[in-house]
């Protein structure tokens, strides 16, 4: 990995949705390249603020409400489905919440048949 620092990405605009997309892209960004990391926490700060700044009124649903609706009518999901389709960062934290509030959510861990790599579907049980 190198570690030299990116200055021609564009700043990221104040639209909800592009936010929460730039720092989804930064994310996989950084697990291949480490100079992408301080875009990441810069673009992770911003969603953050904005799911802490009552953010989640304005969609009329929180992010557990959009997992539990995805697991209801979908059947699973996984942690790269909650990033790309809601823009979830923390599926896990999500389903922990879930499961505290009394919902029986199980866990199938999995490898994906091309790149070997170990994921877990969460399902309704």
């Amino acid at each position: 990995m190198t570690s030299k620092h990116h200055t021609g990405s564009p700043p990221i605009q104040e639209n909800t949705d592009h936010i929460f997309e730039r720092a989804e892209e930064l994310c996989l960004l950084a697990v291949e390249d480490e100079s992408y990391i301080p875009l990441y926490r810069e673009a992770m700060k911003k969603a953050q603020s904005l799911e802490h700044s009552g953010w989640k009124r304005s969609t009329g649903m929180t992010q557990e409400q959009k997992v539990l609706k995805h697991l209801n009518k979908v059947g699973s999901i996984t942690v790269r489905e909650a990033m790309i389709e809601y823009s979830i960062q923390s599926l896990t934290k999500r389903i922990s919440n879930l499961r505290e509030e009394g919902h029986d959510i199980i866990s199938l861990r999995k490898r994906h048949a091309m790149t070997g790599q170990d994921y877990v579907r969460y399902s309704l049980a």
